[in-house]
């Protein structure tokens, strides 16, 4: 192994380590979500300025530990103190264009309804200077299995989880829904683009992680939320398919 790899694999672990440490909220599905869009993100530029749209009191802030900027209608506890909250929709960014090195979407798109997805999307665009990154959950496989969680959560809690009825709703985006939207935003914006389309999380790894967000006893929260955080780079490599997130990766000009 080349002395780079054991520099890559000993500051992963150290991550992990601080992560297990100071971070009560980390949880393995949630780190396998954020940590390719962070990969994308450095490869840019040193101190990119980012925006997060949909952030909610996290996003993104807590694995890239700079200083972001959160949009979203709402902001519940837990907050993270690098993250900078503003109140707006992701309609209508209040940002004049090409203004962040970086922005990036994440779970967040499946939340509209299909007639302002396209427009969501081009407001990522138009205020990303060099890279916008968007991750969804897509296809019917995915949907299939929110609607199999979301009755797992109501028959072990006796209510309905609201991220689970909205995605049913207005059902999950098609990759090639998605890839119109880039298009069309990247038309309306007078952007060329570079487009990467990125398998994440195994249908089957997710399930398995979700069940266990899910569990109220403390051994198993213990096991999932601490334990199997030190496993985050062997599940990164099982991402293939079927998947239940692609992500979309823009590299504009």
């Amino acid at each position: 192994m080349k002395k780079t790899d054991h520099r890559k694999y000993a500051l992963a672990f150290k991550t992990l380590l601080k992560g297990l440490i100071f971070w009560p909220d980390w949880h393995p599905e949630v780190a396998l979500r954020y940590l390719p869009v962070v990969a994308e993100i450095k490869k840019i530029k040193p101190k990119p300025s980012v925006l997060d749209v949909g952030s909610g009191g996290l996003g993104i802030a807590p694995y890239l530990k700079k200083k972001v900027t959160g949009v979203d209608i709402k902001f519940n506890p837990p907050y993270h103190p690098m993250l900078e909250k503003i109140l707006a929709s992701a309609l209508n960014l209040p940002f004049t264009d090409r203004v962040f090195d970086a922005v990036i979407s994440v779970d967040t798109i499946e939340h509209l309804n299909k007639s302002q997805r396209g427009k969501a999307v081009s407001e990522i665009i138009r205020t990303a200077r060099a890279l916008a990154v968007i991750a969804v959950p897509c296809g019917r496989q995915s949907l299939k299995q929110d609607k199999k969680l979301h009755r797992y959560y109501r028959k072990k809690f006796g209510k309905n989880y609201v991220f689970f009825e909205e995605q049913i709703k207005y059902k999950l985006p098609e990759e090639e829904e998605m890839v119109e939207y880039i298009n069309q935003a990247a038309k309306i914006n007078k952007r060329n683009f570079f487009l990467k389309i990125m398998d994440n999380e195994n249908l089957a790894l997710r399930e398995f992680l979700m069940k266990g967000w899910m569990s109220e006893n403390f051994a198993v929260n213990i096991l999932f939320r601490k334990v199997f955080l030190l496993a985050i780079p062997l599940m990164s490599k099982l991402n293939g398919k079927p998947a239940y997130r692609k992500i979309f990766i823009v590299k504009l000009k």
